[in-house]
């Protein structure tokens, strides 16, 4: 009887909101009340009375807002979290008081409104909603490509004397600006750059070409009023720069010495193969991944699948926080930030749908991660982050971190079951 009376108390208010009118019996309000009260009695001090000795009455008159909300941050809490033990109701958000009626007399009455994580159940036929994989492709110039990143990451750096500065050479010069307003001079810095670049100021890579070691130059720079450097907007700076080393970029010969100094292979054709190889590897999970959310975008659909309100907010803020540098964020204007806010919405949104799916999707599958495979896999990171198997253990459990990895796995667990059974290849 008492469970149908607190199920009675629970309102759907949709499928991710809840409200609740509770109730904190007479007897108790008035225990906790007496409690706080004495409490009161005791530490304040009021004129004319010692502390601890003024009447009680008084104190009553005097703090009666502040008892009272007192006896409410004291119960309500604690009387909130039994019931909802006892619906085994859990909030994805700290509950919020509505309303509250409070009466020495007749007790206290309150409601609350609090959001939960959607209940759904998944269709019988859901694995029979077949989704089409993408057909892969791969152009023999994006083998190109790959190996010319390879060969310009193994280029070397060589000092040159016998000519003077080029576009594409890496060259260290001492530069020193003067204001020509003030006469003002900067401090002398010691800088590498990259000849050319189209970061560096236009006048910069005017002056620089054909410059020697040694040989010194000077330019002018009218900075804008509204330049990013706010040091330098709007002033005219004059700079010496002097030459000190230029060093020559150059890239290793495309034969086999150089397939086998990147990878471990025989010879360049086999490197080429291997590129290739990965890129198809690469493409193919892409399709796979693309085919399995399109696959869960219509499951969400067709159960109308809603997400708490809380937990887009905090997922959508978690995305920009880790996509932009604290540094970084400070700079956007504030005209772009709906624009940047709605698009991490949507993103967290599916990404908190196919979240939910695949944790249900692996409940009604009967899918778990294993001892053995959760060790497995700790060793595979291991080897593949160059960390002993035990440190990496030790670091998990300091940071309590298992669960969350172990939840990680059956994920990705979930989304290969999926990949067997509803993609056509």
């Amino acid at each position: 009887m008492e469970n149908n009376t607190n199920q009675e108390r629970l309102k759907v208010v949709s499928p991710t909101v809840r409200e609740m009118n509770l109730e904190i019996a007479a007897e108790t309000v008035k225990k906790e009340y007496e409690k706080v009260l004495r409490d009161y009695v005791a530490r304040v001090k009021l004129p004319g009375f010692r502390k601890g000795y003024a009447p009680r009455d008084m104190v009553q008159r005097m703090f009666e807002a502040e008892i009272k909300e007192a006896v409410l941050d004291n119960l309500i809490p604690d009387n909130l979290r039994q019931e909802l033990e006892v619906l085994k109701v859990v909030p994805v958000n700290v509950p919020t008081v509505k309303s509250v009626d409070f009466s020495l007399d007749g007790g206290v009455k309150y409601q609350v409104s609090f959001e939960v994580w959607p209940e759904f159940d998944l269709p019988a036929d859901y694995l029979e909603k077949k989704v089409e994989k993408e057909k892969t492709q791969l152009e023999e110039t994006e083998v190109e490509v790959v190996l010319n990143r390879l060969r310009d990451n193994a280029a070397e750096y060589l000092p040159v004397s016998e000519r003077g500065v080029q576009n594409g050479d890496y060259v260290v010069i001492e530069i020193q600006g003067r204001e020509t307003s003030s006469k003002k001079f900067m401090p002398v810095e010691k800088v590498v750059i990259l000849a050319g670049h189209q970061d560096n100021e236009p006048q910069l890579n005017e002056v620089l070409p054909g410059l020697k070691p040694g040989e010194e130059k000077t330019f002018t720079v009218n900075y804008p009023p509204d330049y990013r450097q706010k040091k330098f907007a709007g002033r005219e700076i004059e700079y010496r720069l002097k030459v000190l080393e230029i060093k020559e970029k150059k890239l290793p010969e495309l034969n086999d010495d150089f397939a086998r100094l990147v990878d471990e292979v025989e010879n360049l054709e086999a490197l080429k193969e291997k590129i290739r190889q990965d890129l198809v590897r690469h493409r193919e999970d892409e399709a796979r991944d693309k085919a399995i959310n399109q696959f869960l975008e219509k499951l969400a659909a067709d159960i109308n699948l809603a997400i708490p309100e809380s937990m887009l907010k905090e997922e959508a803020q978690a995305m920009i926080q880790r996509q932009f540098r604290e540094e970084e964020l400070k700079k956007i204007p504030s005209e772009l930030w709906p624009g940047l806010m709605e698009q991490a919405r949507k993103q967290a949104e599916t990404n908190l749908k196919n979240h939910i799916l695949l944790r249900k999707i692996a409940a009604r599958e009967g899918l778990e991660i294993s001892a053995e495979e959760f060790e497995q896999e700790l060793k595979k990171v291991s080897e593949s982050r160059n960390i002993p198997l035990d440190q990496l253990k030790a670091a998990l459990a300091r940071g309590e971190r298992d669960e969350e990895w172990k939840l990680n796995l059956l994920l990705r667990k979930t989304v290969d079951f999926l990949a067997g059974r509803i993609i056509i290849e």
